[in-house]
């Protein structure tokens, strides 16, 4: 397990990490990649939306490009990261919350999405089932989530912080939530990386 994989460690650096999460951010997740996690929920104007580890706000900006912000959810378990969003989008639903135990009943949402959040999950499994629990039939259920770094000693770093799920990995905890139509896209390449990130989404049966 990685350093941040423990829920009480990752809170508490992201307390501190939080104060410069904006900057760094952008090196690892740009505006394209944003695009295309959203492009793979398949939102319409009048679907509810939760997005699941919400951070500062950086991926619910997009969503809220789509749909009112009155029409989504964004929850996250660490509080200094989620306030910097709350003062962004003042209509959004902020939960504060788990997202192995997501506060809400079945069938819920059209779309739910996540991005930049599974590296840190202990069963990430667990997370899926609950993003697709919460989804609505025929919706659509969307994770980003990173890969290993090809550099030898950024990846040995890498690994000791958080976990790097590899595309067929995700594809096998999709399959194994019962999620269909699984599609995915590899993005990169970066200084560091060949792919930086695989998106992947899949339909609620």
């Amino acid at each position: 397990m990685g350093i941040l994989e423990d829920k009480k460690r990752a809170r508490v650096f992201y307390r501190y990490f939080s104060k410069i999460y904006d900057r760094v951010n952008p090196l690892f997740y740009s505006k394209r990649m944003r695009e295309t996690v959203v492009d793979m929920a398949e939102l319409s104007s009048a679907d509810l939306v939760l997005e699941v580890g919400c951070g500062t706000g950086f991926t619910t900006e997009e969503i809220c490009r789509r749909i009112d912000e009155s029409r989504v959810y964004a929850l996250d378990i660490t509080p200094e990261q989620m306030m910097k969003a709350v003062k962004r989008f003042k209509r959004v639903n902020f939960v504060l919350g788990d997202a192995e135990n997501l506060p809400f009943g079945d069938r819920i949402f059209d779309a739910v999405i996540s991005a930049g959040s599974i590296e840190y999950w202990p069963n990430p499994q667990k997370g899926i089932d609950e993003m697709a629990r919460v989804t609505k039939s025929g919706g659509r259920v969307v994770i980003l989530a990173p890969r290993k770094p090809d550099n030898p000693l950024v990846r040995k770093f890498a690994e000791s912080i958080m976990l790097f799920p590899s595309t067929q990995q995700c594809v096998e905890w999709f399959d194994a939530a019962g999620l269909e139509d699984i599609k995915f896209v590899e993005m990169g390449p970066y200084r560091f990386w060949s792919k930086l990130v695989v998106i992947i989404s899949g339909r609620v049966p």
